[in-house]
């Protein structure tokens, strides 16, 4: 949802504000309600507890014509207070018909409500039963409240709530809306400092002390963002010098050995061996090009699709069985240990492999022995080539495989390789859903890659 976040806060303040001042509106309108009406009943049975007694004791028609007049003494001139006295004997009727018309003398004992015409308001019952006393019989005692002052306060009430929670609903909305906008200033002065921030220098940072512990995690995150740009800016920069490096060699060998040739007028055979030189330099170039789009297609999540069940050990075996020559002109021997099924891109596996056995060939010690280990636990498998060799510095161990990353303990330039196999190795690993791993101790030189659980059968 766009819009302002202040805004939008002030309008969350004044939802919790109309809840809040709502629920409490109607909590204490209905408790002023029952208040009213418990105040309603306590007079009326104060009113039945002072003539019930009397009632009682007026047995006759001569005493009740007394009783009479004490009722019209205790009927305000305003009607606010009635009384009716029902019998079976008219003689000791008092106070008429019911203004509602309803017979209420077979009434059961209690409160009631009975509707004036005329009036808005209701008038509130209590009725009880008068025992025979004598010569009179059992009387319905009947005492009315007019509930008219008491519903006048009530709404007199409600509108004074209500302008109360419409007023304090706004003073919620302004106060939450000045509040947002100086709670948000800490994100003002952020996103104006990230603004400020200088194009062109990648070792800028934002300052984290100043800012509150909520934003501190948030600015945090944003220069870890920019450490992260900075290292990948200088890890671009330095991939697009060796690029240009590894692609101006052969260029420049191309360049200069067809100059020379067109210098001098040269026979078949020479011109021959110059194409033939100029053809293994394009080769060279265009197995850089095609490395590089495939590391390309790796780093952008491509996964391997080609997928089939395996032997490791048998595959292996065809793989080294194809560099046997390569391998033989250092008299080196292969020994492979170990076996697992795996669901593998043969391809892609055929080439990771080669290019481990390669790199191991390159530095293993004349007529030493390579050992290709395949081991695994169910979750996860993985293929590693030991040579004995010089031992590689711990610092150059997880840069070796990176694009053209060469140290001079560990690699030795040379034409004939581009800096590019190891990273073939850990885009393979990658698309299996693996990692790569290098290790050297006890005069062994490790390089392996591992395949996760969603590849293993």
């Amino acid at each position: 949802m766009k819009g302002s976040i202040a805004r939008r806060l002030a309008l969350m303040f004044a939802l919790a504000a109309i809840v809040i001042t709502s629920t409490s509106a109607v909590l204490l309108r209905c408790s002023l309600k029952q208040s009213l009406e418990t105040q309603m009943h306590n007079e009326l049975a104060l009113r039945h507890s002072v003539l019930d007694p009397v009632l009682s004791k007026y047995g006759s028609p001569a005493m009740w014509a007394v009783m009479r007049d004490k009722l019209d003494g205790l009927t305000p001139a305003d009607q606010r207070v009635r009384y009716w006295v029902l019998s079976d004997d008219p003689v000791y009727h008092y106070g008429g018909a019911m203004p509602d018309g309803v017979d209420r003398s077979r009434h059961a004992d209690g409160f009631a409500i009975m509707e004036i015409p005329g009036q808005h308001c209701p008038m509130t019952l209590l009725s009880k039963t008068i025992p025979a006393q004598g010569s009179r019989p059992q009387l319905r005692f009947i005492v009315g409240l007019d509930s008219t002052p008491f519903m006048a306060t009530l709404g007199n009430f409600t509108k004074t709530l209500i302008l109360t929670s419409a007023l304090g609903i706004a003073l919620a909305v302004l106060l939450g809306y000045w509040v947002s906008r100086f709670g948000l200033e800490p994100v003002r002065r952020l996103s104006n400092q990230a603004n400020s921030l200088p194009p062109g220098d990648s070792k800028q940072r934002l300052e984290t002390e100043a800012l509150p512990a909520e934003l501190q995690e948030l600015a945090v995150s944003f220069n870890g963002a920019l450490a992260r740009q900075e290292a990948a800016w200088c890890q671009l920069e330095g991939f697009n010098a060796n690029v240009a490096h590894e692609l101006r060699t052969p260029l420049t060998n191309l360049i200069g050995q067809t100059q020379v040739a067109l210098v001098h007028e040269r026979d078949a055979n020479e011109l021959q061996d110059l194409l033939q030189s100029n053809l293994e330099e394009l080769e060279r170039m265009g197995n850089i090009v095609n490395d590089m789009l495939f590391l390309a297609g790796a780093e952008s999540g491509q996964r391997a699709t080609e997928l089939s069940d395996v032997s490791l050990y048998e595959e292996a075996s065809k793989t080294v069985e194809y560099l046997e020559p390569a391998l033989l002109d250092k008299q080196l021997n292969v020994v492979i240990q170990g076996d697992m099924r795996v669901r593998i891109d043969r391809r892609l596996f055929h080439r990771s492999l080669a290019n481990l056995l390669h790199n191991a060939a390159r530095y293993a010690a004349p007529a030493s022995t390579i050992t290709v280990s395949l081991v695994g636990d169910g979750l996860q498998a993985e293929v590693s080539v030991s040579n004995a060799g010089e031992p590689i510095d711990s610092a150059h161990l997880e840069h070796l495989f990176e694009r053209f990353y060469r140290a001079d303990a560990a690699r030795a330039r040379s034409d004939a390789h581009h800096g590019l196999g190891l990273s073939i190795v850990r885009a393979v690993a990658s698309m299996h859903g693996g990692r790569v791993f290098a290790r050297s101790e006890q005069g062994l030189n490790t390089f392996g890659f591992s395949l996760t659980s969603d590849t293993l059968r």
